[in-house]
């Protein structure tokens, strides 16, 4: 009883959260619903937009749906546990993606206050977006540096977690705090590249090692190795495209429907068991 229990107490949450966050995305999209049409209208190629994000957005939330499944599967569940991470790492992608897309309707549009308003709010999901796979990133780490003599006192797995925990508090209040301080869209911006980069190469790290010490069995590490470089590599051109084509539907059309092709790689991983499933992790 007391497990039924726990497991209906998590749901609600989980899905309350949800709900709240639809309601919140719901109300912005209605009272700026006359600026997004009247972008829609005069913004050549905008259908193309809405299309391939829209079916980004379809694809994440099946992604993120049953990989929360899939943990609710689980006789025991906690939050460290890999399933949960990645839905949460999913779901948080989606109300992303959302908040893009009104951007990108609203920022030729609207009073510039607004827009700041709305980025501050994307950047903050972007850092707890990759907080899941950061946390598993730092219990790589901190294993791999367990072995070195000289940081021997890690492999107790109470200071380990306390050390892992204060490691991400710190890091996660200074990217917050940065960001909300942030006067101006042009500074926020440059803000996007400074997490972003630095987060995906720790996480592409972080399967590449489990590859190599075959951990994570659960998941095949191998493919997330090459799902998440790609993504990695995909930002990093980014910018480029955009200096080539420059401020057009085509930009946003071309990045979009790429990443959505390596997201469904990077699923594909975590779906699978790796090849040395059959050793302990």
């Amino acid at each position: 009883m007391d497990s039924l229990r726990k497991k209906r107490v998590q749901l609600f949450i989980i899905l309350a959260s949800i709900v709240l966050g639809i309601l919140a995305i719901v109300l912005l999209y209605t009272f700026n619903w006359i600026h997004i049409v009247d972008s829609y209208i005069t913004q050549e190629g905008s259908l193309g937009v809405v299309i391939i994000i829209s079916l980004r957005i379809v694809f994440v939330s099946g992604m993120g749906l049953y990989t929360l499944y899939q943990w609710f599967k689980q006789e025991e569940r906690f939050i460290s546990d890999m399933p949960f991470l990645f839905a949460l790492f999913f779901i948080l992608l989606v109300f992303g993606k959302v908040l893009d897309l009104f951007v990108d309707f609203i920022f030729f549009q609207h009073d510039l206050e607004l827009v700041l308003i709305v980025l501050k709010a994307r950047y903050l999901i972007m850092i707890f977006d990759f907080l899941p796979m950061i946390y598993l990133s730092s219990e790589m780490i901190l294993f791999s540096l367990s072995l070195r003599n000289r940081f021997k006192r890690l492999s107790d797995k109470k200071y380990q977690n306390k050390v892992r925990t204060r490691v991400l508090v710190a890091l996660l209040l200074i990217e917050a705090i940065a960001g909300i301080l942030a006067p101006n869209v042009r500074i926020l911006s440059m803000f996007y590249p400074i997490i972003v980069i630095p987060s995906l190469i720790t996480i592409v790290w972080l399967f590449r090692f489990a590859y190599k010490n075959k951990r994570l069995s659960q998941v095949n590490t191998f493919i997330l190795t090459v799902g998440f470089g790609m993504y990695l590599i995909s930002q990093i051109i980014r910018p480029l495209i955009q200096f080539i084509i420059g401020e057009s539907p085509l930009f946003l059309i071309i990045p979009e429907s790429t990443d959505l092709l390596i997201f469904i790689i990077i699923f594909i991983g975590f779906s699978k068991k790796a090849n040395y499933a059959t050793i302990t992790t």
